[in-house]
């Protein structure tokens, strides 16, 4: 074999070599961008799953506070006297009615 030929093998397989590194760094880089859009996504989901958490609490702690707010007046309706309940039910029933 001649060294031209030899020569000439060798930039072939330096050029093949130098076309494998350049498609090896776009796998890289196209695995780096996933990756990083993968991370994205769990971090989205840990913030969405933090804030519902949070917002359930928040409801939850309205709701109790609600529910007190209804059992009190409950309660004070309970301790009205029957004789004032027939006078305010005569009064709406009027007011309803348009009798004066």
């Amino acid at each position: 074999m001649s060294i031209s030929i030899l020569v000439e093998e060798e930039l072939k397989a330096m050029k093949k070599i130098e076309e494998m590194r350049k498609k090896a760094d776009e796998i890289r880089k196209e695995a780096e961008k996933e990756k990083a859009r993968i991370l994205n996504e769990e971090r989205i989901l840990r913030e969405v799953e933090k804030y519902i958490q949070e917002q359930e609490h928040l409801l939850k702690k309205e709701a109790d506070e609600l529910y007190k707010r209804y059992l009190e007046r409950a309660e004070r309706i309970k301790n009205i006297p029957p004789p004032k309940i027939e006078e305010i039910v005569d009064e709406i029933i009027k007011e309803v009615l348009g009798l004066e």
